[in-house]
């Protein structure tokens, strides 16, 4: 739990005990952009949340995800146009972080999404449930925040119906109201069970919210290079939103042309998709190496890369150094030199 994800986590409940009111536990995070976080500390700072609020207060502050602005992960999985989107959006950073554990999709029909938070094959340790319940919250932080409607969240299984709890967006429970409800679903293990309910609406997953975080994409990053117009018209898409999946389909698609179509323009001028998308991710990551203190990992994550791995090798090919050579080459005095800010 040492990963940027439990970083980001830490950092949004700090910032969001301070909001209310109450005191997190020392050091002092605001301002802290490190990609590490020591596992001892995550826990002290749930503890003050429960110590001060308790489990309703724990998952309110959880949704406070607007106190990220800035982050590359929070610019990654608020650029999702839907629930759905944001929910895959969420696993590829469980998996690029190789969390222990994972949220799995149970069952899904429009407007609807049943959910398991679960240990992953082979770990032992299954999520507490707080770790559970600051996931959710997290979770549902996100989706009001890309605009989806009429989120209404049941927690528990149907199997332990008279035991589980409704959460709707914007009506919250009163403050004696909701731990009362939660602590025996704590107590029973059914925490990390969670189905979720929205309006659909026929735009859905059309037209993406653009969060309000800062930088703003930087969409002009390839404008400089010889390329036709279509591949400036392409990159600019990617930069807009470098998570997003961009396949060749998607990529036709924006253009508004057949595949084959696209395919045999980029090639005439001696072009690929995936030469295209890849630089533009490289040449944002770099934006962000030199420009902020954020660590590798948070960056290549935001920036499309599928892993670690994946980043380090094509950012190489793209740019001719590893992302921490570059850094260490080329950044800032000011800025970090090995993107491991971490509290100690």
């Amino acid at each position: 739990m040492q990963d940027f994800a439990s970083a980001a986590m830490v950092r949004l409940l700090v910032r969001a005990m301070r909001a209310q009111g109450l005191d997190p536990p020392p050091p002092g995070l605001d301002g802290l952009q490190g990609s590490h976080v020591p596992l001892a500390y995550k826990r002290s700072v749930v503890e003050a949340v429960l110590h001060q609020g308790g489990l309703g207060t724990l998952l309110q502050l959880a949704q406070r995800v607007d106190l990220l602005a800035g982050d590359p992960v929070h610019r990654a999985l608020l650029g999702a146009s839907s629930l759905p989107e944001l929910m895959a959006r969420w696993q590829r950073l469980e998996r690029y972080v190789h969390s222990r554990h994972q949220v799995s999709i149970t069952a899904s029909a429009p407007g609807t999404l049943a959910l398991h938070h679960h240990a992953r094959p082979g770990v032992l340790e299954k999520p507490l449930p707080t770790e559970s319940l600051a996931v959710l919250g997290v979770l549902m932080g996100a989706s009001q925040a890309i605009g989806v409607r009429g989120l209404q969240v049941d927690l528990g299984t149907s199997e332990a119906a008279s035991q589980r709890v409704s959460l709707r967006i914007g009506v919250p429970a009163t403050p004696a109201e909701l731990p009362a409800q939660l602590a025996p679903m704590a107590a029973e293990g059914q925490m990390g069970h969670w189905t979720l309910r929205w309006e659909v609406h026929t735009d859905e997953g059309k037209a993406p919210i653009a969060p309000a975080v800062e930088p703003q994409p930087a969409t002009h990053l390839c404008d400089a290079l010889p390329w036709p117009p279509l591949a400036h018209q392409l990159a600019r898409h990617v930069l807009h939103d470098p998570a997003a999946q961009h396949t060749v389909d998607a990529l036709a698609e924006h253009a508004g042309l057949a595949r084959r179509s696209l395919q045999r323009a980029l090639t005439e001028g001696g072009l690929s998709c995936r030469h295209i998308v890849t630089e533009a991710r490289a040449r944002l990551a770099a934006q962000w190496l030199l420009d902020s203190p954020h660590g590798l990992a948070e960056i290549g994550f935001a920036c499309g890369f599928a892993d670690q791995p994946h980043f380090t090798r094509e950012f190489s090919r793209h740019v001719g150094l590893t992302p921490a050579r570059y850094r260490q080459a080329f950044a800032r005095s000011s800025a970090p030199r090995d993107g491991s800010l971490q509290i100690r």
